[in-house]
């Protein structure tokens, strides 16, 4: 019996789908692509956070790998910090499994890695500048680094010195870039291209918008520009990048399990946190020990940023405006169709850099016509007005293009040159739509609105006062909510109905002074 469990046991060891794998490292792709999209919870006017992004990328590398035959373990090193090992998926051979190898080189990896190993304490005097060596053993890195020396154990960091370790080597299993690991099927082996696709968290973009009014306000001219965060650690060089826009729905199995924990342990080690005793016992005052010297001053301010004046932002600021409106754009994204969504992509290979952001442009519309207009929302009385352009987003009108969602700034000539008016941002609009974008508070034009109410269940009655002290008529919109109970009359002409919306519209003459008389009542159920 004995010698049977030894014979199996034998057989087991040599069978070649138990022994260990070969292992094939691809260090970095050839080709690699990038498409970023934007997190759909993040409303339009709010800026990407830049630290932690908060949508994601699919990320398609094309790789050359060289396989023995058989089963083999391929190591991607250089994948996205923020892969989501659960959506790779690897064109070219077929994969048996997967795994992220969350542990990488860094401080944490390589103390984890010597514990209750010998390496050297370096030491430098702050005052005298000396530096001193002397070996110590790693012996817990839980949740304070804790050496011992010759003197005896202590927590690094807490003593004040500047403080190293160096370590002999560093340890097989450790990688300084993140890695997916792959298992393949038994294979024939051979050279082959294999792609690898996932999707990576700790990407984001956004669109930006630079608007210069005509001075009829009658056109726009509109420069767009795609903005393209990354916080991953990785750096994709070379890349085919694109954006997409629009929302998706995105699988559960995709927001979660992204390694970011792993990550952050792998590279952090807690420095400053519960540090006591503050270095070795016999080095702490209260142990007779001397006191720490005391903290250098401050550096004075630099004189070039106290020479520097509001006036001198101010007009460096518009004067590269102005260049910018003015200049040839050298690269523009080119929009295609992606089902419902909108992809833009950059003609040219871009690098992806880690921890950035990259603008490129995607839109130069030179002048898109449409309106300006004075307008007051009704939410009892009239509110005060605002300046709104409103335009149809097609071709014949000089754009026709969808308008992803982002934040818009609106210049126009004046006095004292090209000038800020107004900051808005927009939804994504889609082409052919009607587009609104109210920007500022009018100058010249003023809006005082009196309410009373009527005789019992007759509603209330409004005068509303409407002054245009400019030297040029303007466009003037009383807009009433839709949805609600109530009815009003008493304006001249009509009101047009809108989604969402009903506006009543008149032109006001230069210098004019008009009174406008109206009602609003519930409406009676069943009538």
């Amino acid at each position: 019996m004995v010698r049977r469990l030894i014979a199996l046991a034998a057989l087991l060891l040599a069978s070649p789908t138990l022994a260990e794998r070969p292992v094939v490292i691809s260090a970095a792709p050839g080709k690699v692509a990038v498409t970023i999209y934007r997190d759909p919870q993040r409303a339009p006017g709010n800026d990407i956070n830049k630290g932690s992004p908060s949508a994601f990328a699919l990320i398609a590398e094309t790789r050359e790998v060289d396989l023995p035959p058989g089963e083999v373990v391929v190591r991607f090193e250089g994948v996205a910090g923020g892969i989501v090992p659960q959506s790779a998926i690897l064109f070219g051979t077929p994969p048996r499994e997967k795994n992220r190898d969350a542990a990488l080189l860094s401080q944490k990896g390589l103390v984890d890695g010597f514990t209750g190993q010998s390496v050297i304490l370096r030491r430098t005097d702050p005052v005298t500048g000396k530096v001193s060596e002397e070996r110590a053993t790693v012996r817990s890195a839980a949740n304070r680094l804790v050496v011992t020396t010759a003197q005896g154990s202590e927590a690094l960091y807490c003593s004040g010195l500047n403080q190293t370790l160096i370590y002999p080597n560093a340890p097989a299993d450790l990688s300084a870039k993140p890695v997916l690991t792959m298992t393949t099927k038994d294979q024939p082996g051979g050279k082959a291209t294999v792609t690898l696709a996932y999707i990576a968290t700790g990407f984001d973009w956004d669109a930006n918008y630079v608007a210069q009014l005509s001075e009829d306000g009658k056109s726009m001219s509109l420069l767009s520009w795609l903005t393209m965060a990354s916080a991953d650690e990785t750096s994709f060089v070379d890349a085919t990048t694109s954006a997409v826009a629009g929302e998706i729905n995105r699988s559960d199995e995709t927001r979660d399990d992204t390694g970011q924990r792993a990550k952050d342990e792998a590279r952090w080690l807690n420095k400053w946190s519960q540090c006591w005793p503050a270095g070795r016992t016999h080095q702490i005052p209260e142990y007779g020990g001397p006191m720490p010297p005391p903290p250098p001053p401050p550096p004075p301010p630099g004189a070039p940023m106290m020479a520097m004046s509001m006036e001198d932002i101010v007009v460096t600021g518009a004067r590269r405006q102005e260049k910018m409106m003015s200049a040839p754009i050298a690269v523009t994204a080119v929009s295609e169709s992606l089902g419902d969504l909108k992809l833009y992509r950059i003609p040219i290979p871009v690098t992806v850099a880690a921890n950035s952001q990259k603008q490129v442009a995607f839109l130069n519309a030179p002048k898109v016509k449409g309106e300006l207009v004075y307008r007051s929302r009704v939410y009892g009385e009239a509110e005060d007005p605002e300046m709104l352009f409103r335009f149809q987003n097609r071709k014949e009108q000089g754009l026709g293009d969808p308008l992803p969602a982002g934040k818009i700034v609106v210049y126009q000539d004046g006095a004292f040159g090209l000038q800020v008016v107004g900051e808005t941002s927009t939804p994504n609009k889609a082409a052919g739509e009607e587009v609104e974008w109210a920007f500022g508070e009018p100058t010249g034009v003023t809006v005082t609105s009196v309410g009373q109410p009527l005789a019992k269940g007759k509603g209330d009655a409004f005068t509303t006062t409407v002054r245009n002290a400019n030297p040029f008529p303007v466009r003037y919109e009383l807009e009433f909510p839709t949805g609600s109970d109530s009815i009003y009359k008493g304006l001249p002409g009509r009101l047009i109905r809108k989604p969402g919306k009903q506006v009543w519209a008149m032109t006001l003459a230069p210098g004019s002074e008009t009174k406008l008389r109206w009602t609003a009542a519930e409406a009676e159920i069943g009538r």
